[in-house]
């Protein structure tokens, strides 16, 4: 059994409105969903009736909020694998969650700290030393995926291990805490029977048919008329106040500004 486990947030229930069409349209291979979002946002989700809603407790950087509740989604699941897919992915035809799979087991991305792909991950080493004690040889976020499979047992027995994990991550800084980083050294630590582990410098990880969208670039008309020709339709009824749209499209410019601006740089 699988459970699909997505964390939101107020600004990205527009993505989720495609998101959650495209798991009931193209994607094989699950047997329930769950949404996660902050308790004080709830009143966002209201319209989706007959799915399946948990709250998180509120975190002063939601950032940080929101891989914390990952973490502990085990206790909301009841699927043996839990799916984690971010709200801004759209599955394509023929998607299937046992394209995650490697002889029964967990395909998880790997590379190392040495010769990363992309030298800023190496921010992530002291984040992972810090927590366990012990400095990680491999990075488990190069796959740069919005769609990883673990088994739920490898998430309680993290948390068993790590009980005080919200205390400790409301201690944290933004760029101080990595989910993913996290669950897979532990996985490899602990439980590396369970997962097959692959070096994306030697060989490319199977990945979800999917279509990964960056939420703060916005819905452009450009991104709308793709999703229509993918046969998406808008569905959501709007539920951000004019205060959480300006603030919403005020980021969205920023980020674009600055990914402009790099673009020229290089």
């Amino acid at each position: 059994m699988v459970t699909i486990f997505i964390r939101t947030f107020k600004r990205d229930i527009a993505w989720l409105d495609y998101c959650l069409q495209s798991i009931h349209k193209n994607l094989k291979g699950w047997d329930e969903i769950i949404l996660c979002i902050p308790e004080n946002q709830a009143r966002h989700l209201a319209h989706l009736k007959g799915t399946k809603i948990v709250l998180s407790p509120v975190f002063k950087d939601d950032y940080i909020g929101q891989q914390v509740s990952k973490l502990l989604a085990y206790q909301h699941a009841k699927g043996d694998y839990v799916l984690f897919v971010d709200s801004d992915l759209v599955f394509l035809p023929g998607a299937d969650v046992r394209d995650l799979l490697r002889e029964g087991r967990p395909v998880i991305g790997k590379e190392q700290y040495a010769q990363p792909k992309y030298p800023a991950v190496r921010k992530w080493q002291p984040v992972v030393e810090k927590l366990f004690g012990e400095k990680p040889e491999w990075e488990y976020m190069g796959l740069n995926t919005s769609s990883r499979l673990f088994h739920r047992s490898t998430l309680a027995n993290f948390h068993q291990r790590f009980p005080d994990i919200i205390e400790y991550a409301r201690r944290q800084s933004k760029h101080k805490f990595s989910e993913f980083n996290f669950l897979g050294f532990f996985a490899e630590k602990f439980e590396s029977n369970k997962y097959c582990f692959v070096d994306i410098h030697r060989e490319k990880p199977p990945v979800v048919k999917a279509r990964q969208f960056l939420s703060w670039r916005g819905i452009t008309t450009e991104i709308a008329h793709e999703l229509k020709t993918l046969g998406f339709e808008k569905k959501w009824p709007n539920t951000l106040s004019w205060y959480d749209l300006s603030l919403k499209k005020l980021d969205e410019t920023n980020r674009n500004i600055k990914q402009w601006i790099k673009s020229l740089k290089n």
